[in-house]
């Protein structure tokens, strides 16, 4: 049993498979983010979201969980790096403000705290 899958698959009722499915995903879409050269084009930005939302709901992910999976995805050590990538993605082309507004409060709450160490 992975560790992803007891800290994350289980939450949103995955089974082994399916967040293995996830897990290895967001690996490739944040080595995709990493290869890009234009990450903050629009048309980079809206392509690279939808393929995170793809990867959600092929897992198993509900579409009413996605914003969850943001959130707890922020809190895994191996994936957070990859929320920083998704979360400006889904603002940059054009997606509701609101939308995972408390994740991206985390991540500048965190950015401050690293700037005044």
């Amino acid at each position: 049993m992975s560790e992803f899958y007891k800290e994350v698959g289980t939450l949103f009722g995955l089974d082994e498979q399916q967040a293995e499915h996830l897990n290895l995903g967001l690996v490739q879409l944040a080595q995709e983010f990493n290869r890009a050269s234009e990450v903050s084009d629009q048309a980079f930005s809206a392509q690279f979201y939808q393929k995170f939302e793809q990867l959600a709901l092929t897992s198993g992910i509900q579409e009413d969980e996605i914003e969850a999976l943001v959130n707890v995805l922020y809190f895994n050590d191996v994936h957070q790096q990859v929320v920083t990538y998704i979360v400006p993605s889904y603002y940059n082309s054009g997606g509701d403000p609101e939308q995972f507004a408390d994740t991206y409060q985390l991540m500048m709450d965190d950015l401050q705290q690293e700037l005044e160490d």
